[in-house]
């Protein structure tokens, strides 16, 4: 059935009404675009001078640190408009003046001082004085506590939009697809608040989205029972079945309860399409839009309290906005009737119930658990792109399909996902007995499925299944072992140990890496033109330059464990006709085997892989950029999973559990 949305000259009434609550809209979202333009600016900074003299971390105090800025820094820079030295003279700089400490250390990080005129601070220096900082900032956060973040005041992605669109109306169509794509912001993820902007065209495509929904909706006889669960009857007038209707509707997509009078102006819009002809239904339809199309369920708004009389700075979420962020955290959708009803109850204060709804959405079958690890994992580790952005090139593997490519890229989604359906350690990311294929999968890997059990084997088609692994393939487990990380982490043609080691440092470990120097030669003007050379052959030669000897000798060792995987992750002992040599040594002198060393070291430094992890999870549950005040809550988080063993449900509830995920942080005033 076709909905009749009829022309908006023939509505005059009706339409006018509609117009008037989307400017609203439009209105108060231009206005929340400009608060978060504010609430997320951060302060630019001057530019620092370092030292000549070497130094080293363990030589390294605060006041040793102000003296070295002093010497170099303070001609230019104390007493100054911008970057100031004498800001941090106070031994609560650390804290009070965190963004400046960053901004120092990133011009320090980055080479953008000293200027050119200047003495050159030596790398091994450098690097100390910016490690001092990191250090010594991390510690005088962490020892303030946790503390509550700003409330949540955000649009919902295309992603989550489609979700919520299916879920809300119980149709199956992928409703944001038109949706402008959003770009990733906080921890790297595109569920950032700062950078979910709205715009005239957002505004335009909302409005389609809605149409077209309510459409589908129309034609679909189980969607259009649930939006119509009164009709008009002697005992019901058509206003009341259209208030009702519009009532339980407001209630889901507002996801909270709705006041009576909130529905007045969408039942004065039903009244009006009416009075202009419409059918009963329709004239529904036409009122629906407009909650479609309201900031209420556009965005995620939580309420900005004001500092209460016993200066309480933090106060807690009220039920309904808990369970909103918890169902947007997991299942990147709206809360389902399980949820609601708790809220309803005002049972989620109670810290077992909350356990109980986090595990039951972790665990139980049939759940969206899934649509938001997809965003949280391929963002993670980028292999999101793989197939979309970055495809695998056909000169190179012309047998390559779609349907080896898209469970590629879900193959690390699936890992993770049964990992924490299963509570399994989080170090199983690292190195297991088990991994995640199908047919395609097996094909493209080219593996012998004669190692599987039979059961497996006769069910062995398009879907994603566990598999075991044998001592011989237990390279394909974890990670490391999905072709979309090596595909993602390769050039077209050939493999790049560089790219890949810089990907494990920084996606795995959290390791940040200096950009490379200026006028560096390319990799393959290192090569001698007159022999095929394998990849790590060319890298000796480019090491050999003083000027990428700093940051190599730290990547390469990591990428070169790597080499047994081509450009699409398939297993090889040969690079241009040459058996691979795996093996390299560290800057410290540790060596690595291959890939079974590169799993050890990985282990072997757990903590840091974890902690980077829990930073990652927790920015994308809270939705933003992590402050420096939710440095204690990684920190806590990351020991309370230690003390698990590890155990991956334990970082959902370490985060679900935490302040700033519980909580909100009041506003400085009252309003008048």
């Amino acid at each position: 059935m076709q909905v009749c949305f009829p022309p908006f000259c023939r509505l005059r009434l009706a339409s006018s009404r509609l117009f008037l609550l989307f400017d609203s809209f439009m209105h108060f979202a231009f206005k929340v675009a400009a608060a978060i333009a504010v609430l997320f600016s951060s302060v630019v900074c001057g530019n620092v001078v370092c030292a000549e003299t070497t130094l080293s971390l363990a030589d390294l105090d605060r006041d040793g640190v102000i003296a070295i800025l002093e010497e170099k820094c303070g001609d230019c820079h104390f007493d100054g408009e911008s970057f100031s030295v004498d800001t941090l003279l106070p031994a609560t700089s650390l804290t009070d003046e965190y963004e400046l400490w960053m901004n120092v250390r990133a011009r320090l990080s980055d080479h953008s001082m000293p200027p050119a005129d200047e003495v050159e601070f030596d790398p091994e220096s450098r690097s100390c004085l910016t490690d001092w900082i990191r250090d010594a900032t991390h510690d005088a956060i962490v020892a303030q506590g946790e503390k509550a973040g700003p409330a949540n005041f955000r649009r919902l992605n295309r992603h989550e939009y489609s979700n919520t669109i299916r879920d809300l109306l119980e149709i199956h169509v992928n409703a944001g697809t038109a949706l402008p794509q959003d770009i990733a912001g906080g921890e790297g993820f595109n569920n950032a608040a700062e950078t979910l902007i709205i715009s005239p065209i957002h505004a335009e495509k909302f409005l389609q989205a809605a149409t077209e929904s309510l459409e589908y909706a129309a034609r679909d006889a189980r969607a259009r029972k649930r939006l119509f669960q009164v009709t008009p009857s002697e005992s019901v007038s058509e206003d009341e079945a259209a208030r009702q209707n519009l009532l339980r509707l407001a209630n889901q997509a507002f996801r909270r309860p709705v006041d009576a009078n909130e529905i007045d102006g969408y039942v004065t819009i039903f009244r009006d399409a009416r009075d202009e002809g419409l059918k009963f239904d329709d004239a529904c339809f036409y009122a629906m839009r407009g909650i479609l199309v309201s900031a209420d369920f556009l965005f995620l708004i939580e309420s900005l309290p004001n500092a209460d009389v016993d200066g309480t700075n933090d106060v807690a979420l009220p039920d309904h906005e808990l369970a909103t962020r918890l169902s947007y955290f997991l299942w990147a959708t709206m809360p389902d009737e399980e949820l609601r009803n708790a809220a309803d109850a005002g049972k989620l204060q109670d810290p077992e119930e909350l356990r109980r709804q986090t595990l039951r959405m972790l665990t139980d079958k049939g759940t969206h658990l899934e649509d938001s690890l997809s965003q949280f994992v391929g963002q993670w580790l980028g292999t999101e792109d793989w197939g979309r952005k970055k495809r695998p090139d056909l000169a190179v593997n012309p047998w390559i399909e779609d349907h080896h490519v898209s469970p590629m890229r879900d193959q690390p989604v699936r890992i993770f996902e049964e990992m924490l359906r299963q509570n399994e350690s989080l170090l199983e990311l690292i190195d297991s007995d088990w991994t995640f294929l199908n047919q395609q999968l097996a094909e493209a890997y080219q593996f012998d499925r004669s190692t599987l059990p039979q059961k497996i084997n006769r069910n062995f088609h398009h879907h994603l299944m566990r598999v075991p692994l044998t001592d011989e393939f237990r390279y394909r487990s974890g990670i490391l072992g999905c072709g979309a990380v090596m595909g993602l982490t390769s050039y077209p043609r050939r493999t790049s140990p560089v790219l890949r080691g810089t990907w494990l440092l920084e996606t795995f470990l959290g390791v940040e890496l200096p950009p490379p120097p200026p006028e560096v030669p390319s990799l393959e003007d290192s090569g001698d033109p007159n022999r095929e050379m394998t990849v790590r052959e060319q890298l000796e030669i480019h090491r050999a330059n003083a000027a990428c000897a700093s940051c190599h000798n730290r990547i390469d060792p990591i990428g070169f464990a790597l080499e047994n995987f081509d450009v699409i992750g398939r297993w090889r002992d040969q690079d241009a006709g040459q058996d691979i040599d795996a093996v390299a040594t560290l800057p410290d002198g540790a060596s690595i085997d291959g890939l079974p060393g590169l799993k050890r070291y990985l282990l072997d430094n757990k903590e840091q892989f974890v902690r980077h992890l829990t930073t990652k999870m927790l920015g994308y549950a809270l939705a933003r950029e992590l402050r420096p005040s939710d440095l204690s809550t990684v920190e806590s988080i990351t020991e309370r999973v230690i003390e698990s063993d590890f155990k991956s449900q334990e970082l959902i509830l370490g985060i679900v559990t935490s302040k700033p995920f519980l909580y909100k942080r009041l506003t400085e005033t009252a309003p008048e």
